[in-house]
């Protein structure tokens, strides 16, 4: 949700520089199919686990990594990027708590607190959400797990510190492609001369 929320403010924003939304077709984004790949890929975690009943442990760690190899992947096609710096610190940061973690994401034990939050927690302790794992006193770098809380923001619970440079990341990429100008069209050389 944090993404979410800062991709919206940027976008109010771009317009409000005079931006626009379909100057991302004028913008030299590379690779773009390999964060959809990506999104695509951990959607699918849950119907792969109900479809074959396969344990995570035996698939949960190689689907992870190449999850994370698409979006470095991405990220380093687009490395002349300010935002990328960003999403690049925000993305290793999750990497590394969620490989030291059983390929999991940890979230803080507060959730437990939370009633509005119970299917999340049933879901995790269910094994169906098996890409977060609740935090406990084994946990590793705990630091950069969700541990973040946000009780005044509508929809939100917790982010972790990656999710916070990704946003800066998502917000100054959102900026950069809305006030990009298009390419100007090249003028032959036969009408630019005056004679």
């Amino acid at each position: 949700m944090l993404l979410c929320y800062l991709a919206l403010l940027s976008i109010v924003i771009g317009w409000l520089r005079g931006g626009r939304l379909h100057n991302f077709l004028h913008y030299s984004l590379r690779g773009l199919f390999l964060p959809i790949a990506a999104f695509l890929l951990e959607a699918g975690f849950e119907p792969f686990f109900r479809l074959t009943g396969w344990e995570p442990s035996r698939w949960l760690w190689a689907a992870v990594l190449t999850e994370y190899l698409l979006i470095f992947s991405f990220l380093f096609l687009n490395r002349q990027e300010v935002s990328t710096w960003f999403l690049a610190a925000g993305t290793a940061a999750n990497f590394l708590v969620i490989a030291c973690n059983g390929w999991r994401m940890p979230v803080s034990a507060a959730i437990y607190e939370m009633p509005s939050l119970s299917s999340f927690v049933e879901r995790i302790e269910a094994g169906t959400l098996m890409e977060y794992c609740i935090a406990g006193p084994s946990t590793r770098f705990l630091w950069l797990g969700d541990v973040i809380h946000f009780d005044f923001i509508p929809g939100m619970s917790f982010a972790s510190v990656g999710d916070f440079f990704m946003a800066v990341g998502v917000f100054l990429l959102i900026q950069a492609f809305m006030t990009a100008r298009p390419p100007q069209a090249s003028t032959p050389a036969s009408e630019a001369s005056y004679g």
